[in-house]
């Protein structure tokens, strides 16, 4: 049944975002041929600056209405009027919130490699450059890789806490959003405290991080990026177990 969950969920999404997804990747391929076209005829040139420009506009928009539809989703099916239906699968509530975690976790995937092989593909993003930084610096080089990974963990890991904040709010009988809001606000305490934590460890690891020169500062930042790339796994898992136990012991459907 969890599969079956995670497949309808799939099936939604991709309902959802197909006209999107096959309008981006249409005018892209446009971009490309008229790219091909420009050193025949000026006209190219202008037909290619506006295939390129729509081409950006829709992998942002894939990405963020993708975002938006999984969050969506959640909410339609677990806290409206859906959720009924969702509340009676022969399922336990915990592999109902894995399957909904899953199938956004996947959506996102999905969505961001899209984006990424379509930036390559038009240019925006030249891998070669990129792989080349590594031979002139590899501490920046390294640094960069980490903090990307970083973003996009944090990514994987809003969708988490979205989830755990709205059934928080929902786990109460009025002022709902106002609950979540307050999740949100603890939320961010509690990663400030741990980036004060993070910074304090690698301080007195290092008690000169504040005074290295700048050819070392990439090496300095390193231990802080990936103690918080850590502590953001943490939360994740955190925020997906705080999410489960409201799930299955506060949620209050009433609210739907």
């Amino acid at each position: 049944m969890m599969k079956k969950l995670y497949k309808w969920d799939l099936i939604h999404f991709f309902n959802q975002l197909k006209w999107i997804v096959l309008g981006t990747l249409f005018v892209t391929i446009l971009a490309v041929v008229f790219e091909a076209l420009m050193d025949i005829n000026f006209v190219w040139a202008f037909f290619y600056q506006t295939a390129f420009l729509i081409s950006v506009v829709g992998i942002v928009v894939n990405l963020v209405y993708g975002f938006f539809v999984v969050l969506q989703r959640f909410y339609q099916s677990v806290l409206k009027d859906e959720g009924y239906f969702t509340h009676t699968l022969p399922i336990s509530k915990g592999k109902i919130l894995l399957a909904k975690v899953l199938s956004g976790f996947t959506l996102f995937t999905f969505s961001l490699l899209f984006a990424v092989g379509l930036l390559i593909w038009i240019k925006v993003i030249n891998v070669k450059e990129f792989l080349a930084l590594r031979d002139l610096d590899v501490n920046m080089f390294n640094m960069i890789i980490i903090s990307l990974l970083s973003m996009v963990i944090m990514f994987y890991v809003f969708i988490v806490t979205i989830y755990a904040a709205l059934l928080f709010g929902f786990s109460y009988n009025h002022k709902e959003w106002l609950y979540v809001f307050v999740y949100f606000i603890l939320y961010y305490a509690v990663t400030q405290f741990i980036s004060f934590i993070n910074f304090g460890i690698n301080y007195l690891i290092n008690p000169n991080l504040l005074q290295v020169d700048e050819s070392e500062i990439f090496v300095a930042l390193r231990g802080i990026l990936i103690m918080q790339l850590i502590f953001s796994v943490g939360l994740g898992v955190a925020n997906f177990y705080i999410a489960r136990y409201l799930m299955t012991k506060k949620l209050n459907l009433k609210n739907g």
